[in-house]
């Protein structure tokens, strides 16, 4: 009870060091200030359903970015009971059955690497917040509630998952990972699928069903292809998708703006090293040095990829897209991410456990690319990596758990040795 008792107050000191850290930005420009004059002419719901008919399909999320524009303190108090709230939901949905409380105390601390808080500035604090920091909370706790099995838990999980799956890239997180669970348990592991899952494929549906049919996202589409990205309508989905790629792949082994990638690295080289996996240590060591020295400016392999965007960017020209000139930087990343994919695999002595954390991976990644369909692709910045980075998050601590359990088994060996 004691350690309990103490990991709740870890908890609540890491939400305070957060919200501390976060209030920093909340005076920067930013859409809130707008959000805070439109406070005074609509009601809470005439606003959800304004933004629905004529920009948004995220309705709620709407309404309460509009309201938290207006009320600072209540910002504030969100934030830091809904951090509390995260750290647990998801420290019981990844360990609910580990009797080591010590396992637990990295969540926070990785949370914290992941996701710095001037993560969430990019369209002003409150408003990036409210749009992708609470949309995650609300996803997990609503996975959390549904993991208990108990009826009224399951129910009272769906304003969460409704919440979190008004968000697009959360729904379709949401929804790959409720059509992964499904394929495995029923396809794979031969079982009848529980009825805890009809919410989430629900929610999921629904959500996607409301971004493609919401007429406000065809005019925000119009409006943003105008102001950020002429010409956008006249590319090809397939080009939409390799730029996509291109862009996200960028920002994650060029630009190197995500300290989580290094994190990965480090705790794949650390776990393979424990677990005599050399073939694992090598690559990840191998990628760990590449972006080390692209990092402090030293030529390397990506100093080519590096040039051939500053060529592209010189011709000032946003709809030119040759597919021979990007040869170089759409296999490269694809081999990247292969190989990210494999010592990812490797590092897991489980079977199934690998798989999940490929599929999670992957969930994240694909989440992260539904921005090639959207105008906004090179103005977002990295708020539209949230769900990448959650699933970075995980497979982190998953990592960390892997690690504990192999120094367990080995710890256990020595002792029958003896």
């Amino acid at each position: 009870m004691k350690k309990k008792y103490s990991l709740c107050l870890y908890y609540v000191l890491i939400s305070l060091l957060f919200t501390l850290e976060s209030v920093v930005y909340i005076g920067d420009p930013g859409d809130q200030f707008e959000f805070t004059k439109m406070a005074n002419k609509f009601s809470f719901f005439e606003f959800a359903l304004f933004r629905y008919k004529t920009w948004s399909s995220r309705l709620l999320i709407e309404s309460i970015t509009m309201f938290l524009s207006a009320h600072y303190l209540i910002f504030k108090f969100f934030l830091f009971a809904g951090m509390i709230i995260f750290f647990y939901s998801l420290n019981e949905l990844l360990f609910n059955n580990t009797k080591d409380y010590r396992i637990k105390y990295i969540t926070p601390i990785f949370f914290l690497v992941s996701f710095p808080s001037v993560f969430f500035t990019s369209a002003g604090l409150i408003a990036t917040m409210t749009n992708y920091l609470f949309p995650m909370i609300s996803f997990v706790v609503g996975c959390y509630l549904l993991k208990l099995s108990n009826k009224w838990f399951i129910i009272s999980s769906v304003p969460f998952l409704i919440f979190a799956c008004m968000q697009e890239q959360f729904t379709v997180f949401a929804f790959l990972l409720a059509i992964y669970i499904s394929f495995r348990n029923l396809v794979i592991k031969k079982e009848k699928l529980s009825l805890n899952f009809i919410p989430l494929v629900t929610c999921s549906i629904l959500g996607l069903a409301s971004a493609i049919l919401s007429p406000g996202s065809k005019i925000r589409v119009s409006l943003e292809t105008k102001t950020w990205y002429p010409g956008f309508d006249k590319l090809s989905i397939f080009t939409k998708v390799a730029k996509g790629f291109l862009e996200t792949n960028r920002v994650l082994f060029l630009s190197t703006e995500l300290s989580v990638i290094f994190l990965i690295l480090l705790l794949f080289v650390f776990v393979s090293l424990t677990k005599k996996l050399w073939r694992v240590t090598f690559i990840s060591g191998s990628l760990l040095y590449i972006l080390l020295t692209n990092k402090l400016g030293v030529p390397s392999i990506l100093s080519a990829l590096s040039r051939l965007i500053d060529i592209q960017n010189s011709r000032n020209n946003m709809v030119y897209f040759n597919w021979f000139e990007n040869l170089f930087p759409l296999f490269f990343y694809t081999f990247i991410l292969l190989l990210l994919a494999y010592i990812t695999f490797k590092s897991f002595s489980d079977y199934e456990k690998g798989v999940d954390a490929v599929v999670i991976l992957a969930i994240g990644y694909i989440s992260r690319m539904t921005v090639s369909l959207s105008p906004t692709l090179y103005a977002s910045q990295l708020r539209t990596f949230t769900p990448l980075v959650f699933s970075l998050l995980i497979l982190s601590i998953l990592l960390i758990k892997e690690e504990i359990d192999n120094l367990n088994v080995i710890k256990d060996c020595e002792v029958l040795v003896k």
